[in-house]
């Protein structure tokens, strides 16, 4: 595990401590909402890993997330076609 990971793992950890057992989604999200400076302080590597493990948290307790932005980015929209794919495929 990197260092960035235990350390973002740990501040969600202090973070909700205090959150009743049945604490609410919303309640959950607003616990973790910008306080992650200590763990990521700033760093590219470790706000990546403080995003990761509050969608792995908040996931744990119920929500749900649709593709990324990245997954998103990728995909053409349904009236783009590309007549040459199945001509590859076929002449294989």
């Amino acid at each position: 595990m990197s260092v960035w990971r235990d350390r973002a793992q740990q501040r969600i950890a202090e973070l909700t401590a205090g959150l009743p057992v049945d604490a609410t989604l919303e309640q959950r999200r607003k616990a973790l909402w910008g306080k992650g400076w200590e763990a990521h302080q700033g760093t590219v590597w470790g706000r990546k890993m403080w995003g990761q493990e509050v969608r792995a948290y908040l996931a744990r307790h119920g929500a749900e997330f649709g593709p990324s932005k990245a997954q998103r980015a990728f995909q053409f929209p349904d009236h783009v076609h590309f007549p040459f794919r199945g001509e590859a495929n076929a002449q294989g």
